[in-house]
């Protein structure tokens, strides 16, 4: 398959006016941190790294507001970036967290100076529920469209780099549920949020994919042409899973991309058959960050709503 652009999300979008600068400027004063992995209490990463063998790995300090740090898994050379914003609330197991998975070409800054993080603010700022927002980093080393998957060969492990390296560093000794667990993102990243939702329906309770698509795109060979990982890591054959999840999709009306394009539309048609509920909205826009801010809104609200079914339930 030709290769594809799947995140346009900067094109013809200059954001040097539209506070990313004040962003970059902040998260340049926090500190970094590197972070390995050792064993978890609550079983999501076991390994070796700057922890103790039976000792949690560190967890990143829970300052208030926008900071960055490095996490790596054991057997990788540099540490990828993690940008983290925590409102200003006490952390606790029952303060949701939502990680947010960019695109390709992406990372976590341009997620950033983009206005991701302005965006929460404005949200919160009007009253919405507090979440953390955590943004990792998807690329790999060995290839640059990495589907937010692990590498059939092994050299490039970012599904588990997210579940068990980043998960364990933004949360740290006050571990979520899934009822406080939420997995989001825009393109290929939408595709990974619903995939590794579905995927993993025992870590996320929550999924909210902004322009994804929904079977697999491998341009990077990524899956190494095995019909067996293709098969596993294709959200359209496992609807199953997806009556685990809430699910919520949005989608530009003039999306034109060749990979996203339509695909919203006939996923939805396969949970609708398979009883298996799920919003979509289309909403005026194309396959870039203006309609990815205009989407969010609805999506927060998504995820709010969510929050509050479990708190009645006493979860």
């Amino acid at each position: 398959m030709a290769r594809h652009r799947k995140s346009s999300d900067r094109r013809g979008l200059p954001r040097a006016a539209h506070g990313g600068l004040a962003v970059l400027v902040a998260l340049l004063l926090t500190a970094t941190i590197v972070v390995g992995v050792g064993r978890v209490r609550h079983g999501l990463a076991t390994g070796h790294g700057a922890a103790e063998p039976d000792e949690p790995p560190p967890a990143l300090p829970a300052h208030i507001g926008a900071y960055t740090s490095k996490v790596r898994l054991p057997g990788e050379k540099t540490g990828r970036d993690l940008v983290v914003y925590r409102p200003k609330v006490p952390d606790s197991s029952k303060l949701p967290v939502v990680y947010f998975l960019h695109g390709v070409p992406g990372d976590p800054k341009s997620l950033v100076d983009d206005g991701l993080f302005d965006e929460l603010k404005k949200y919160l700022a009007k009253g919405g529920q507090p979440f953390v927002l955590a943004v990792p980093d998807g690329n790999g080393d060995h290839h640059d469209d990495t589907e937010w998957a692990d590498a059939a060969d092994g050299s490039d492990r970012v599904e588990t780099r997210l579940l068990k390296a980043v998960i364990p560093a933004v949360e740290g000794d006050r571990p979520r549920d899934a009822a406080h667990r939420a997995i989001a993102g825009f393109s290929m990243g939408g595709y990974g949020a619903l995939n590794l939702g579905l995927r993993h329906p025992d870590l996320f309770g929550q999924v909210v994919s902004l322009a994804g698509y929904y079977g697999v795109d491998d341009p990077d060979h990524m899956f190494g042409g095995r019909e067996d990982l293709e098969a596993a890591n294709s959200p359209d054959r496992h609807l199953d899973a997806a009556k685990q999840v809430r699910i919520f999709m949005a989608v530009g009306q003039d999306d034109g991309n060749p990979v996203v394009e339509g695909s919203s539309q006939q996923f939805k048609r396969l949970l609708d058959a398979a009883h298996v509920p799920a919003t979509l909205q289309v909403l005026p826009g194309e396959h870039d960050w203006d309609f990815v801010t205009r989407a969010l809104p609805a999506g927060f609200d998504f995820l709010r709503q969510g929050w509050a079914q479990n708190a009645s339930a006493g979860r």
